[in-house]
């Protein structure tokens, strides 16, 4: 149960945290096939964004998981429209490994981006396959970020993601949903690599997930997402708000940790 924290009191009473800006690094805008979002273009996410109190995003849009060169065209579009407030990440799907060249050469040259989503299980593709290997060879080379999502599925569970960090030292590695279904390994991974951190979307609601998370790894290997928008940033907000763990904790899973991997500094929430 938490505890009425200064940061508690303050979103009680605010509905959002003036003092404690918020990075979402886990985010997709844009609509998607069979479902109905009510805010899911540019303009509905920043409305969003504003009424959560959150600072930035990094995006990876809906598009660009099923047709990333066409996809990626919209991510490029909203860094310029709102650098800002959008962090980009660029897709890169296995099954076209002849894009890779072109997405790298752009992730260097467009401002605001900050690394690769890969989807082993919307591609079906492995995450140790060959299709991925320069890819996580010129990340671990620049130390760049990569988000994948993760599951207790064996293209992309603890067990490959193990292989992976191992291999790829240097290379920041987010467990997208921090293994989900097989937390305990995907925790062990992270406490036991430094370029391994656990992200939170869709774990957070996982009754004592994070209070487990923090005991595990520490708060400074944890980051905040939401998936974006598929959950409401309050929900997952709340989620770390009322879990059992300390302000500091909070701090740091909120904004602290990704200012550190990014190297970026704090801005005023709207």
């Amino acid at each position: 149960m938490s505890r009425m924290t200064p940061l508690v009191q303050a979103f009680l009473k605010y509905g959002k945290l003036a003092e404690c800006p918020i990075y979402d690094l886990h985010t997709h805008p844009d609509r998607f096939a069979g479902i109905f979002f009510p805010e899911p273009d540019m303009d509905g996410i920043l409305r969003s964004m504003d009424r959560c109190g959150v600072a930035k995003i990094a995006i990876a849009p809906h598009t660009a998981l099923l047709a990333p060169l066409d996809g990626n065209k919209l991510t490029f579009a909203m860094l310029a429209a709102h650098p800002d407030r959008f962090l980009g990440y660029l897709v890169f799907n296995p099954r076209y490994p002849e894009n890779l060249d072109t997405l790298l050469a752009r992730s260097l040259e467009t401002p605001g981006i900050i690394g690769f989503k890969i989807h082993p299980s919307m591609h079906d593709y492995p995450l140790i396959g060959d299709a991925y290997q320069p890819l996580f060879a010129w990340a671990n080379a620049h130390r760049q970020l990569v988000l994948s999502h993760t599951w207790a599925d064996p293209r992309c569970d603890a067990a490959a993601c193990r292989r992976v960090s191992e291999q790829y030292p240097e290379m920041i590695f987010l467990l997208g949903h921090s293994c989900w279904g097989d937390f305990e390994r995907g925790i062990a991974l992270a406490a036991e690599m430094p370029n391994v951190y656990l992200e939170l979307t869709a774990a957070e609601h996982v009754p004592g997930f994070i209070e487990q998370a923090v005991r595990g790894v520490g708060s400074a290997k944890i980051i905040f997402g939401t998936d974006l928008p598929w959950f409401n940033p309050h929900y997952t907000l709340g989620c770390v708000l009322f879990a059992d763990i300390e302000d500091a904790d909070r701090h740091a899973i909120l904004h602290g940790n990704a200012e550190r991997i990014l190297d970026i500094s704090a801005l005023p929430t709207s």
